[in-house]
């Protein structure tokens, strides 16, 4: 059976109100213990649980993400910007969901959740080339050394990010003229996952890593401590 948009945006708006409505009257009228059912009903049921349901997976889905990239960085005030762009590329789809016209259905939710995996790539790769990227002994300002970790990263990873974004959305650009329903929300959501997604990553993370990022980089730990291990005596050097 087809699934057409209309039949979909009919369900959200009318059938949460008509089984609350049916449930009263059944609560106040109906004989004790009957109730009645259809097989439509169930498709009624998913809208009263979608909030906690989809609160409930971008937790899980962000709470995973900030593991992963606290153990990649090891720097708190890294993984929290990497996670800010990631939120906000889930907040900028609920906008676009909005003003394209869709509802707030199964399919939509999957692709929120979606988005925070999805997205995360776009920021957490140029994020991991600036804490990897060593700043001219010359520069002596924390605001100069920023700057420059941040435009290295992009030089150095912005390329890789591109094709990556650009190649996900040549796999979904074939959705664009489909007719089913389910096609294209996926590329409606997908489409705005890359292109916010890339505009995070290649936009608003270099500038906030400018001011607030980190100005040490990860190898230097690891150079202090051969450094020590060098200088040791007794080491036949």
């Amino acid at each position: 059976m087809k699934i057409t948009s209309i039949e979909i945006t009919s369900n959200s708006n009318q059938g949460p109100g008509f089984l609350t409505d049916l449930r009263w009257i059944e609560d106040n009228y109906g004989f004790e213990g009957t109730f009645s059912y259809a097989g439509q009903f169930l498709n009624f049921e998913q809208y009263f649980s979608f909030f906690e349901d989809t609160l409930t997976g971008a937790s899980l889905s962000i709470a995973a993400v900030l593991v992963v990239i606290l153990f990649i960085t090891a720097s708190l005030s890294t993984t929290i910007v990497v996670a800010l762009c990631v939120l906000l590329v889930d907040l900028y789809l609920l906008a676009v969901i909005f003003y394209w016209g869709l509802t707030f259905n199964s399919i939509v939710v999957v692709n929120i959740c979606i988005a925070i995996g999805l997205s995360v790539d776009y920021s957490a790769h140029i994020a991991h080339t600036y804490m990897n990227v060593d700043a001219p002994k010359h520069l002596t300002k924390l605001s100069d050394i920023r700057k420059y970790k941040a435009g290295k990263a992009l030089s150095q990873m912005g390329s890789s990010v591109f094709h990556g974004g650009f190649s996900t959305f040549l796999s979904i650009v074939a959705l664009a003229p489909s007719k089913s329903y389910i096609f294209e929300v996926f590329f409606k959501c997908w489409f705005t996952i890359i292109f916010f997604g890339m505009a995070n990553g290649f936009f608003l993370l270099p500038v906030i890593m400018s001011y607030v990022g980190t100005t040490t980089t990860m190898g230097e730990h690891n150079d202090s401590d051969n450094q020590t291990e060098e200088s040791q005596p007794g080491d036949g050097k």
